[in-house]
């Protein structure tokens, strides 16, 4: 059983918390085999041209249907959304072999993935704004179904290198009030990818790992996914602020703002973050 946290905000505002809030995502394990995209975004991040690299983007077996992998192939139709995809065969990438704008993509027998393949040219990504290639499927072979939250996948080719990371006086706000924190800190953990010191109004040291990991991608900040309030199950999730899929944007070279959710029983509560370089 996960540990809940169930503490006060500096305010005193009580934060009750009840028992793990399952969210269903359907019975995966009776009927049809599932299959769909995890996760539903990738990003392809080169900051440099080191030639033509071939990258691999799975699809998933989600659900078994009857608890076995299938024993023949499972084809899965897709085909390329133009209407929401800004980057370009030819100038950031490459189909490869069969795969084109539409096709399959087989999960072998026996097998818990298939992938959709392409030939990223690194010397053409943008290196000020994104693009993005979009993916959704469109069917899968008899005894087989696509999950409706898994049937679109977001290649985002990055080009542009963070340099966000450092030490900030941040500001969060919360129902609760207002709290100054001067000795913030977003440590860089991946390509693009940070970790705060702070989470919420709490003080520094009550969670293990403390504070919350996002990406920067062009300025564009997204939260991780499945973060919890460091050793406790509370979720801290992505309420698409400022767009679908992104949590929070850069707005100067020294200023940036980030809003999210942190779960709780008795409801769950805003987080608002302003962050301006020491």
């Amino acid at each position: 059983m996960k540990k809940i946290l169930s503490l006060l905000f500096i305010a005193s505002i009580a934060l009750a918390c009840t028992d793990d809030d399952i969210k269903a995502e359907g019975n995966l394990a009776g009927g049809d085999k599932v299959v769909g995209f995890t996760p539903a975004i990738q990003t392809v991040p080169y900051f440099s041209d080191e030639g033509t690299v071939l990258r691999k983007f799975p699809l998933d077996l989600i659900g078994k249907g009857n608890g076995q992998y299938s024993t023949t192939d499972i084809e899965v139709a897709y085909s390329v959304n133009y209407a929401e995809s800004t980057a370009s065969e030819g100038v950031e990438f490459d189909f490869v072999g069969a795969q084109g704008a539409t096709g399959n993509i087989v999960i072998p027998a026996g097998g818990s993935f298939g992938e959709f393949s392409l030939n990223v040219n690194t010397g053409s990504l943008d290196p000020v704004v994104k693009t993005e290639l979009v993916l959704d499927l469109v069917s899968a072979s008899p005894g087989s179904t696509v999950g409706a939250q898994y049937n679109k996948l977001r290649i985002i080719f990055v080009g542009c290198l963070s340099q966000i990371a450092g030490n900030y006086q941040v500001t969060i706000s919360t129902v609760a009030g207002t709290s100054v924190r001067t000795n913030e800190v977003l440590t860089l953990t991946d390509i693009n990818t940070f970790q705060t010191k702070y989470v919420g109004r709490y003080g520094f040291g009550t969670f293990t790992p403390a504070g919350f990991g996002f990406i920067d991608i062009c300025g564009e900040l997204s939260l991780k996914p499945d973060q919890t309030l460091g050793q406790y199950s509370n979720g801290v999730y992505s309420i698409d602020a400022y767009g679908d899929g992104i949590d929070g944007i850069v707005t100067s070279p020294t200023t940036l703002e980030i809003k999210h959710n942190i779960e709780f029983g008795s409801g769950d509560q805003k987080q608002n973050y302003s962050y301006v370089r020491n």
